[in-house]
């Protein structure tokens, strides 16, 4: 390409670049329901995080667990997803990858157990959507203006329970898309990757906290 192709193909670029910021924008206000958790009724949206809605059961002890036991990871696409056809085997490593990331994250302080107990809290989760990214695109913008511009990412809902009596004492639904700074944005599936590494990171957070 010669020195007036590479400048048009930058300005092109450019010009595209508030459109699909924008798209990005608009998809993490989005928060579908994909109908893994029975009662979404009493769910409310965070104040910090448009994307997220939450349910917490009031006067939940959360101190008194100490162990987690966490269900396999399964797929139950909302009715808005998009990209259903994804190879079964790729999102057979997804939910893997999901539930080792959140096993990794948390087992220093909480053990993983395969058994009921009044200590343990269960957790059972869902991937609601999975967005690849359109990794020959983001290597052309990378070229043009140097950073990726198309955002893969995940959705998920997940369900949080006495281990003993099935009851449910939290639940979340969420979406998160990657960013520009975000390297795995040249993996067809790495927004969605790093998305599970932020909730594992979350989860734990959560669990930590006073």
């Amino acid at each position: 390409m010669d020195i007036s192709g590479r400048k048009l193909n930058n300005l092109l670029v450019l010009l595209a670049l508030p459109a699909l910021f924008l798209t990005a924008g608009c998809s993490t206000m989005k928060t579908p329901k994909s109908g893994f958790l029975v009662d979404y009724s009493e769910f409310q949206f965070d104040s910090k995080d448009k994307s997220l809605l939450w349910y917490e059961k009031e006067g939940t002890d959360w101190k008194r667990f100490r162990k987690l036991m966490i269900d396999p990871v399964v797929v139950y696409y909302h009715p808005d997803a998009r990209n259903r056809k994804i190879d079964p085997q790729e999102l057979q490593k997804l939910t893997a990858y999901f539930r080792e990331v959140v096993v990794q994250e948390v087992k220093d302080k909480y053990p993983v157990v395969d058994k009921a107990g009044p200590d343990v809290l269960r957790v059972r989760a869902a991937i609601t959507d999975v967005i690849p990214v359109n990794v020959a695109a983001n290597i052309l913008s990378a070229a043009a203006i140097g950073i990726p511009l198309d955002m893969g990412g995940a959705a998920i809902e997940a369900e949080f329970l006495d281990s003993e009596t099935g009851e449910r004492l939290g639940a979340i639904v969420d979406m998160k898309l990657g960013t520009p700074l975000d390297i795995s944005g040249f993996t067809s599936l790495g927004h969605a990757r790093s998305a599970f590494q932020k909730w594992a990171r979350e989860f734990k957070q959560a669990l930590s906290e006073p």
